[in-house]
């Protein structure tokens, strides 16, 4: 066999192989509590907010909970700033200030990507029944902003709110992320979604505010 024929019975056997080859699996887009979302309107203005709790539709669509103040009066669209998953507000429920009720957005994010319990702190329990919320207990909240913080269930507040003291104070940005008690296993279970802050009427007190995940299903879903 000349030399040229062998060279070029060589190139035609690795071309077979990498067409051949499978093609490497793509990384799924994934959405979690206690990421960036960020609200982009169809004008180019945008604000953002943090992720609350996600979950899978039966209909295979990824859906996240947030704060329904995160949608703006104008039409928009949702971003998720990592992985730059788009969305859209499908379902929301924002009773007047200082009503102490619900304040509730549903985000369709449709079937291309995958929801997942872990955010980049904390790994929170996946399916099962919501735990009730307790005045007393010990509860934490992650913002984009601020970060994690823990602090204590002071008082109920309306239908659908809570106040917490002893956290720092609220950044912009963290409105929407996820409230959370760990059992005694050490299991993180979400079981609100955070709103900001609620000053006493006197502004001697200040208080971290979140409304409850249980009845943010049963209104959105």
């Amino acid at each position: 066999m000349k030399p040229t024929t062998v060279v070029t019975t060589a190139i035609a056997v690795a071309a077979s192989l990498l067409v051949q080859a499978p093609a490497a699996a793509a990384m799924p887009t994934t959405i979690s509590p206690g990421d960036r979302i960020d609200y982009v309107t169809d004008d180019g203005s945008a604000s953002f907010c943090t992720t609350g709790y996600v979950y899978t539709g039966t209909n295979g669509h990824a859906y996240a909970i947030t704060a329904g103040h995160c949608q703006t009066d104008e039409s928009g669209r949702v971003v998720q700033e990592s992985s730059g998953a788009t969305g859209r507000f499908v379902n929301t429920v924002v009773a007047p200030p200082r009503s102490g009720g619900p304040d509730y957005g549903l985000i369709d994010f449709g079937p291309r990507v995958t929801t997942r319990p872990a955010a980049n702190v904390v790994t929170f329990a996946a399916g099962g029944p919501t735990p009730l919320i307790e005045v007393g207990q010990t509860v934490c909240h992650l913002g984009v902003s601020s970060g994690r913080h823990c602090g204590t269930v002071a008082y109920s507040y309306g239908d659908d709110q809570f106040m917490t003291t002893d956290m720092p104070a609220s950044v912009p940005g963290d409105s929407g992320g996820p409230v959370w008690v760990t059992d005694d296993d050490g299991q993180a279970h979400i079981i609100g979604i955070w709103l900001g802050e609620k000053t006493s009427a006197d502004t001697s007190r200040r208080y971290g505010r979140f409304a409850s995940l249980r009845a943010a299903l049963d209104i959105l879903t």
